[in-house]
């Protein structure tokens, strides 16, 4: 191949030249071309040295004008020095804090005695006072080894950029696993002082830090956060390079974080950098109003706790004054966790968190009255009202974790009242959207938007595959959700009384969920199938309460021990080979602990015991164990938690990959929970939600919700399951053509019998010994098919498939039978690919096309009498349905209190889908008739209650009540007029008035007023709650009102 082609001139020069032309680095080609010694190039005396004393010299000269070469070379050995028996690590944060806060070297003082004075070493206000040199094939001298590195970023002589770059053709893994990962053994002093780590290929591009795994580099694909992005070498570096970014990166964006004994160093990623930076700007130019800073809405599991560090921590550091952060949440274990990443990453100094964390109403007041650097409380600590204003003499910023539970209600209010200057920003992974979007009402415009469907695509998490296991539940007719329900569980904030209220009024649907031979049959189910994907990692099961965490333990127990019965029995008999994987999984199943993590309450004894239940053990488990530390060490036993509500917001398990949802849920709390499932961890590329409760609407709603409209509209990332088996089928097509191109075909192994099988294994192992590239290639193809197959249930794969595959594995075992000395630790990387099946909620299409009816239009008459002849009545219905679903949507819209004929839909549809015999066929078709009928019907009622149309009687319906009196509904039924038609003039007058605070607050007052003056007294008290339900419906209205 030619010259132009290579990895030195096409990777490396172009990345050379784009950093010298573009970016105004110096760049210096130093193979053959450096010259050791002062004089030299660089000044080192060898090739051992990785600061570059020439260039430190004259940066240390040009930003402290007051030193001397004595000094220079006192700070020289200061960086230089570390203790033997430190680790790369540590060297390197040791190094960090000199680099960025600068180094003491001896001064004489102003009284002729020796003192110590903070000699500068990188000027990080202006970008231009640095030198910044790039040296391509940089020789450098280890213990032992000589290397030669690609490139490596200097700034004023300290080496804090390493580039490794591969060909074009290379994966870019192959840099990090062959040359990174030598280098930090054979010449580890250049890393002592590194910042970036670049690994590319021109084409792919990731940056990581010291220490971290593979799986935590990641890309830099856009320079503004509007962009699509690009994933190439040219983006990263103009995303990183450019000096000012280069600098504030280093500065502001680069954290130790020593959680659980164990240090990680973390860059900020992409979104994190531009989203904080936006958000800092805003703040320094104060370009808000009444405190609203905005909503920093970054998706679950894209690092927000460590983007609120960067944020404070740049404002700190870079603008005047002295402020005083005010971290707020709304739960006791977020709060602690908070504060904890705080402390860990060393924001707070020296101190603990428990020094800034508000123990009672009273010091919180206490310290707000100071000026401590940050406070960490809950929102329930504003509970005084009507308390003296704090008008400090310093800002005060609100961090708002979570912004959408804890910024609404008296104790919001009160905070506010308390705290009238302080500036306020909401950062939360899940916004309330729709009828409920209140966050950005109370912080203001979004600052910065990363949402669900970006992280994904970026890496930042992983994605999600969505398994619906209720139909596989033979026996079992799992209930239908209503809305109503959905709407009433979700209120997690409800007293006991209030609970208790709830299951007396949906007292049939609660039980069906919790019947006993329903949550047998789920048990039964689950232990099958998370005993299947025994590698994949950790599990959380939901349940829908308390007690039923409990009895879905002692059920899951119960097929626990069966299933482990069933394999010792599968062992006894089993094939050597067979039996050995067999007895490893059972003592997995074995050494697997479960626990129940749920909240204490009074009485709760007596409770479960009514249940058949015992807590006691439960609760001592929880009392006496760190069971949060415990679920999030990966080689811990503890891997299967059952859980209701804790848990599922503000705590991280990275290593979780299996999510058991039973419990209704809906918009921003079920993005809340299916996010646990979501957190990148090393070996772990997937996460996996297995539904039994039917919660596929509300998922794809939310996800909906939390993908920014601003790129694909209406697009979801998860995944079918339909697309695994396809990518199976076409994998194993794939290393079949690929022996057959060696000379090997695999149906002759299928179809030999006996000794004979083993001729044509050992025919395979020749024909791929043949070169080290055609053994890898294959093994490499084998492993993406086993770590595929791993999440495909036994019933998924049909007898082919299961043929190809013992095929191929054993081929593959029969080559690495010659190679047991190599380390096999990275093929045993358990991978998440995760099942995801579509559940089609209508029925399934004909494959004719449907006739098309207007079912305003339709003459019932005829329709019967054409019924009686027609053959085909299956999709006749179906044609019909489909009707109705049209004409329900757009009147369930119109009119929300419509709701009860979705429901009597369902209901007819589930007896047609039980039943398919010709009567039962006939009684469906008639009783879809006479809801057509009833339809027509309901859309005429706006004329037979003399209102102008279906919207004005959609607002009297909001407002009806059967207690009112007819001076009442006519007093009512004015209002609705009135009401619909100043709101729609109003909104007519503005321009896109849902994108602005001020129209939208306009919107809201006209509304209030006409309550004030034409609603009746009957009505009047609840005011507030009717103007706010009369608001959402002109909000989610918009496009068909404005």
């Amino acid at each position: 191949m030619s010259n132009e082609y290579c990895e030195n001139k096409l990777i490396q020069g172009s990345a050379a030249k784009l950093l010298q032309d573009t970016l105004g680095w110096e760049v210096v080609y130093a193979y053959n071309n450096e010259v050791l010694g002062e004089n030299g190039n660089f000044g080192r005396k060898s090739y051992k040295e990785v600061l570059l004393p020439k260039y430190f010299a004259q940066a240390l000269k040009k930003l402290n004008t007051w030193i001397t070469d004595k000094q220079i070379a006192e700070a020289k050995t200061i960086l230089e020095s570390h203790l033997s028996t430190a680790s790369l690590l540590e060297i390197n944060e040791e190094k960090y804090k000199l680099i960025k806060d600068g180094v003491q070297v001896t001064a004489i003082n102003e009284r002729g005695e020796a003192d110590k004075k903070t000699a500068v070493l990188i000027d990080f206000d202006n970008a231009e006072r640095n030198s910044f040199l790039a040296v391509q094939e940089l020789k450098i001298s280890g213990t032992i080894h000589n290397r030669r590195t690609d490139i490596v970023g200097f700034v004023n002589g300290i080496p804090l950029l390493f580039i490794e770059l591969k060909k074009h053709t290379v994966d870019i893994y192959n840099a990090y696993a062959d040359n990174y990962r030598d280098y930090q053994n054979t010449i580890p002093q250049l890393f002592y002082y590194n910042a970036f780590l670049i690994l590319s290929n021109g084409l792919a591009a990731k940056v990581g830090t010291l220490g971290s795994k593979y799986e935590f580099f990641h890309e830099w694909k856009r320079l503004a956060e509007e962009e699509k992005g690009v994933v190439a070498l040219e983006t990263m570096l103009l995303g990183i390079c450019k000096k000012e970014n280069f600098l504030d990166l280093l500065e502001n964006f680069i954290l130790y974080d020593h959680a659980n004994g164990k240090t990680a160093k973390i860059l900020a990623r992409n979104h994190q950098y531009l989203g904080v930076n936006k958000a800092v700007e805003k703040y320094e130019r104060k370009e808000f109003q009444n405190g609203k800073l905005g909503v920093f809405w970054h998706t679950q599991g894209s690092g927000k706790s460590y983007s609120m560090i960067f944020f404070a921590q740049k404002i700190k550091r870079k603008l005047t004054g002295s402020p005083t952060f005010v971290v707020l949440t709304d739960r006791d274990e977020l709060n602690k966790q908070i504060s904890g990443t705080f402390e860990s990453c060393g924001v707070l100094g020296n101190s603990k968190a428990s020094a800034f964390i508000a123990s009672s109403g009273k010091d919180l007041i206490d310290k707000l009255h100071g000026n401590p650097s940050f406070i960490f409380t809950l929102i329930h600590k504003f509970n005084q009202k009507d308390l003296e204003p704090i008008i400090p003499d310093h800002d005060i910023i609100i961090i708002s974790d979570e912004a959408h539970r804890s910024q609404y209600g008296d104790l919001a209010d009160n905070m506010c009242n308390l705290l009238p200057t302080a500036s306020r920003i909401g950062f939360t992974g899940t916004p309330i959207f729709g009828s409920n979007d209140l966050t950005a009402r109370t912080f203001g415009e979004y600052i910065s938007v990363y949402d669900f469907k970006r992280a994904v695509e970026d890496g930042a998490t992983v994605p999600l595959y969505y398994e619906n296991r209720g139909d596989k539940i033979q026996n079992l007719q799992n209930p239908e959700i209503t809305q109503e329900i959905l709407d009433a569980i979700e209120n997690a904030d409800l007293d006991d009384d209030q609970k208790e209220k709830l299951e007396q009024e949906f007292a049939k649907e609660i039980h069906l969920l919790t019947a006993e031979p329903r949550l047998k049959s789920i048990a039964h189910d689950f232990v099958k199938h998370y005993s299947d994907l025994w590698e994949s990692g950790k599990a959380m099961f939901v349940c829908l309460n308390k007690v039923t965490c409990v009895r879905m333990y002692n059920y899951v127990q119960e097929y626990w021990d069966f299933e482990m019965k069933l394999l010792e029995q599968k062992i006894a008999t089993a094939p050597q080979q067979e039996a050995l994987e067999l007895e490893r999984k059972l003592r997995w199943m074995q050494e697997t602990e479960m626990a129940v993590v749920v909240s204490d309450e009074q009485n709760e004894e007596e409770k479960f015991r009514k249940w058949g239940c015992d807590i006691v053990p439960h609760r001592e488990k929880m009392v006496k164990r760190e069971l949060d530390k415990e679920f999030k060490e990966a080689d811990n036993p503890f891997r299967i938690v059952f859980v209701c509500a804790m848990w599922l917001t503000g705590f991280d398990v990275k290593t979780l990959s299996c999510l058991y949802l039973d419990k209704p849920m809906k918009a921003h709390t079920l993005m809340q929970t299916i996010a646990r499932a979501n957190r990148v961890a090393e070996g772990k590329s997937n996460g996996l939600i297995i539904d039994y409760v039917g919660i596929i609407k509300a998922l794809r709603k939310a996800l909906a919700e939390y993908t920014n409209t601003s790129g694909n509209p209406g697009t979801d990332p998860t995944i079918d399951k339909d697309e695994l088996i396809k990518r199976v089928q076409k994998v194993i097509v794939e290393i079949k053509g690929f022996l057959l191109q060696q000379g090997f075909d695999v149906q002759t192994l299928i179809c030999a019998e006996g000794a004979y099988k083993l001729v044509k294994l050992e025919e395979a192992k020749d024909v791929l010994n043949v070169s080290v590239e055609i053994r890898k290639a294959y093994q490499t193809q084998v492993l993406e098919l086993k770590r595929l197959l791993r999440y495909m249930d036994r019933e998924d794969m049909n007898p082919e498939i299961k043929a190809d595959k013992e095929a191929l594995i054993a081929i593959l075992e029969m080559l690495q039978e010659q190679r047991r000395h190599v380390d096999t630790t990275d093929v045993m990387v358990a991978i998440n690919k995760i099942i995801s099946e579509h559940i089609a909620l209508e029925l399934e299409a004909d494959k004719r096309e449907g006739k098309k009816f207007d079912l305003s239009q339709i003459d019932f008459d005829v329709l019967r009498a054409e019924f009686a002849r027609v053959k085909h009545k299956n999709t006749l219905i179906r044609d019909l349905e489909n009707l109705i679903e049209v004409q329900l949507a757009k009147m369930v819209f119109t009119n929300p209190n419509r709701i009860d004929y979705y429901k009597r839909y369902n209901e007819i549809i589930d007896e047609y889908n039980a039943e398919q015999d010709r009567a039962a066929i006939e009684k469906v078709f008639m009783e879809l008739l006479d809801l057509s009928k009833s339809m027509n019907e309901e859309m005429q009622r706006y004329v037979r209650e003399q209102f102008e149309n279906d919207r004005q009687l959609a607002i009297y319906d909001l407002l009806f009540s059967e207690k009112l009196s007819s001076a009442d509904i006519k007093a009512i039924k004015e209002m609705a007029k009135e009401m619909y038609n100043t709101i729609k003039e109003m909104i007519d007058g503005f321009d896109h008035w849902k994108d602005k605070e001020e129209t939208k607050a306009q919107v809201e007052t006209k509304i209030i007023d006409i309550f004030y003056e034409k609603a009746p007294d009957s009505i009047y008290p609840c005011h507030e709650y009717y103007e706010e339900k009369i608001f959402e419906y002109f909000y989610n209205m918009y496009d068909d009102v404005a």
